[in-house]
């Protein structure tokens, strides 16, 4: 294959090159999504979170419109990422050019894959300049050497790579659903306590002629009521079965604490408490900065950077440590941390948690700024309770409006813990929950397996494929289609 090998230009192989430095758009809460460099990462598009009006498009895009199949790489801050344009509109941030590659010369699906190789990096960073920020000029970047086989080997090369890397963001959508669910359930049973409703829509709590109290009930409460008559009426709606329903109690209670349940109205016999009676947080350790590695090793120390906003693990930002260990902070796979510290803007990750993920061969430490929790004996404590109740809303604000600071936002155990809940006091239905939850969360983290292990495989086949080392009917192709399709 390696006689195959056709080397060019860039600026020779490419039909476009759209480049937006030196612009600068003015950015809208809504409207068309702009693609700036900072969510261009390992190989796709991040979500979009600013925008330009749509009024404004035509005039901004003057330099040219990117089409479906075209590749993004960014020139600066970082250096080198890419990704690839679906049809949707978008436009273009500075920092980001966009290649197209001449047709029958250079397929769009394979250029994805060639300025991820190991050649096109190694090109772009002895081209950029810069010492504290690297950055390359569009000059340079059009005398980077492509080298590449016939448009046909192009095609399959990317057709195998791409079924992979399908595959990877099909398990991404699938977790972001079964995460869904499992928030869905929460609110349903903890939040808006909708089979509560139920049962007492069957009991007669509602209405005048059965319940004297009607009129001290919270407007906000026979609201949600109605509403929950109409969901019963409409087509395809399932009820809880009978053995659960008839945990919840049929009537609901003043609190008198307003800041939970429905202005302050809880289901009947539930207990409101606050959160330090179900969990504990634990500070993280100081780790010594002079053992942090630049290079990878089997030791992560896990930072405010591997929380999702939202909740969740975040495995892109590792801090990597070579020195000595400390049993006390050393994570074990399944526990919750918290993060204390947030340097967002909208502190958009403060408070909320991540579960430690079991990834073989890494060891995850407790650092500073987070916060383990651990368990108390009380029968609600259970973990996927505890793990949506910390990303819940009404939680969320608890957590923004007591913290402390201004650039950098900080919480602490406990102001956390003084946050006040309502559960079900004998934790029976907590239980439930945990296991319904928890079943779609174990495969949110087998989905997450198998991405790794597509993920590195994809990274072992890259090079080879992009360089003619392997050739398509290669046993390590054969196997990795193979593995794909099992998947």
């Amino acid at each position: 294959m390696g006689s195959e090998i056709q080397e060019f230009r860039l600026e020779d192989c490419m039909e476009a090159i759209i480049d937006y430095r030196g612009k600068t758009p003015k950015k809208t809460n809504s409207g068309i999504p702009l693609i700036t460099a900072k969510i261009i990462k390992n190989g796709r598009i991040q979500p979009v979170g600013e925008f330009i009006a749509e009024d404004d498009y035509e005039a901004w895009m003057t330099r040219g419109f990117p089409k479906a199949g075209d590749i993004v790489l960014t020139t600066e801050a970082p250096l080198g990422e890419v990704a690839q344009l679906d049809g949707k509109k978008i436009a273009l941030a500075q920092r980001v050019i966009t290649l197209r590659g001449k047709q029958g010369l250079l397929d769009n699906d394979y250029l994805l894959f060639l300025m991820q190789s190991r050649d096109v990096q190694h090109q772009l960073d002895g081209r950029g300049t810069g010492s504290t920020v690297k950055g390359i000029k569009q000059s340079e970047l059009r005398e980077l050497i492509l080298r590449f086989p016939s448009i046909d080997k192009q095609k399959k090369i990317a057709q195998h790579l791409t079924s992979i890397d399908h595959k990877i963001a099909l398990n991404r959508e699938i977790n972001q659903t079964l995460e869904q669910m499992a928030q869905a359930l929460f609110k349903s049973w903890f939040v808006d306590f909708d089979p509560v409703i139920d049962n007492a829509l069957d009991a007669g709590f509602f209405d005048a002629a059965t319940n004297s109290e009607l009129d001290s009930l919270p407007p906000a409460l026979i609201a949600r009521a109605e509403l929950r008559k109409t969901a019963r009426a409409s087509d395809g709606f399932q009820a809880l079965p009978d053995h659960v329903r008839q945990l919840f109690p049929s009537a609901f209670e003043d609190s008198q604490e307003p800041s939970v349940g429905v202005n302050g109205w809880v289901p009947m016999g539930w207990e409101v408490t606050k959160l330090e009676n179900l969990i504990g947080i634990k500070h993280g350790y100081a780790f010594k900065g002079e053992y942090f590695s630049e290079n990878a090793t089997n030791d992560i120390l896990l930072t405010p950077g591997n929380v999702k906003v939202g909740g969740g693990f975040k495995s892109d930002k590792y801090k990597f440590y070579s020195g000595p260990l400390v049993s006390d902070y050393i994570f074990k796979a399944g526990d919750i941390f918290v993060n204390m510290t947030d340097l967002s803007k909208a502190s958009d990750t403060l408070g909320y948690p991540s579960v430690v993920p079991n990834y073989e061969g890494l060891t995850f430490h407790h650092n500073q700024r987070l916060g383990k929790v651990s368990f108390s004996d009380h029968p609600c404590a259970t973990k996927e309770f505890i793990y949506q109740t910390l990303c819940s809303n009404n939680y969320r604000n608890s957590v923004l409006g007591s913290a402390t600071g201004t650039t950098v936002k900080h919480t602490a155990p406990k102001k956390i813990l003084s946050y006040i809940l309502v559960c079900s006091r004998v934790g029976s239905i907590e239980k439930i929950f945990n296991e319904q939850a928890g079943a779609l969360m174990q495969k949110t983290y087998e989905n997450e397996s198998s991405s790794r292990v597509l993920s590195k495989l994809r990274d072992t086949l890259l090079p080879k494929l992009i360089s003619g080392e392997l050739r398509l009917d290669s046993p390590e192709v054969t196997q990795a289609k193979a593995l794909v399709d099992a998947e």
